[in-house]
């Protein structure tokens, strides 16, 4: 009997514990996420292991490694996105006109996109 729902659970919790632990640190994040992909590795088998309709259940299977790998990329965005935030500080696009403010706001937007196409 294979136990899927259970192994999952497992490697999401386990990383969701380490996570907690990294503090926003992008390179235990990482790490985080290496393993998380791993644990899944291991909890999937091969496609051809299993001796049923192979598309649907690799598709099932797929879906949920996809889902939790984004989980995990999109985590190190919000971490790399805090970082922008609290180096940024105040930032509000309806406060001042002078060049300096506008010059802030135009580098927040730059820095927002590049963490957007690097996790997201």
């Amino acid at each position: 009997m294979t136990e899927f729902t259970k192994a999952v659970a497992g490697c999401i919790a386990n990383w969701g514990r380490i996570v907690t632990e990294c503090n926003g640190d992008n390179a235990c994040l990482e790490e985080a996420s290496r393993g998380l992909r791993q644990c899944l590795d291991k909890a999937f088998p091969d496609s051809k292991v299993l001796d049923l309709q192979g598309d649907k259940v690799n598709y099932m299977l797929s879906s949920m490694f996809f889902l939790a790998n984004r989980l995990a990329k999109a985590s190190q965005g919000l971490a790399e996105f805090d970082k922008l935030i609290s180096t940024t500080g105040e930032l509000s696009r309806n406060e001042g006109k002078d060049s300096a403010r506008q010059g802030k706001f135009a580098e927040f937007n730059k820095e927002l996109d590049e963490i957007l196409a690097k996790y997201f």
